[in-house]
């Protein structure tokens, strides 16, 4: 197993129009080193997200979350999670996600150029648009990522 420190976490359900950044007190990522790849994420959050997690956890709702790890420079990784524990630390919850990683950046950057060619981009014009999408992940990514999600939703939860 490998430890890494967790820079930023950023939480995208099914029924959400917009990503939820969650503000971190501290957090590892543990990546297992698993054929699976799976991952398990500590956040520690203040006593203000506990309702949020709390539900996550009740319900088990797989969700995706983009990991920043080590500094907060670094593309972020994409996963498929769910809750698996919450435990109080002081003031702090201690919130354990169990993760399937889905998409690194060398996926993400694929994933532009391919829907970049799809939608009939030419010559010069593909790498303007590669790189503008590249810079905006947020809404450049948010289809892709979801087919990602809906494809490793069932396959590797259930």
């Amino acid at each position: 197993m490998k430890t890494f420190k967790l820079c930023s976490l950023v939480l995208l359900l099914d029924n959400d129009i917009e990503p939820n950044e969650i503000p971190l007190v501290a957090g590892l990522i543990i990546n297992k080193e698993e054929v699976q790849k799976n991952w398990l994420i500590e956040a520690v959050v203040t006593e203000k997200q506990e309702t949020y997690f709390r539900k996550l956890l009740e319900t088990q709702e797989k969700f995706m979350v983009e990991a920043t790890i080590t500094k907060k420079s670094n593309a972020p990784a994409t996963f498929v999670c769910t809750v698996k524990s919450i435990n109080k630390i002081n003031n702090n919850l201690s919130v354990l996600l169990d993760g399937l990683l889905v998409v690194k950046e060398d996926d993400f950057s694929d994933m532009i150029l391919r829907s970049i060619l799809e939608e009939g981009f030419e010559g010069e014009e593909i790498f303007k648009e590669f790189k503008r999408r590249k810079k905006d992940r947020g809404r450049a990514i948010q289809g892709a990522l979801n087919n990602a999600f809906v494809q490793v939703k069932g396959k590797f939860f259930d």
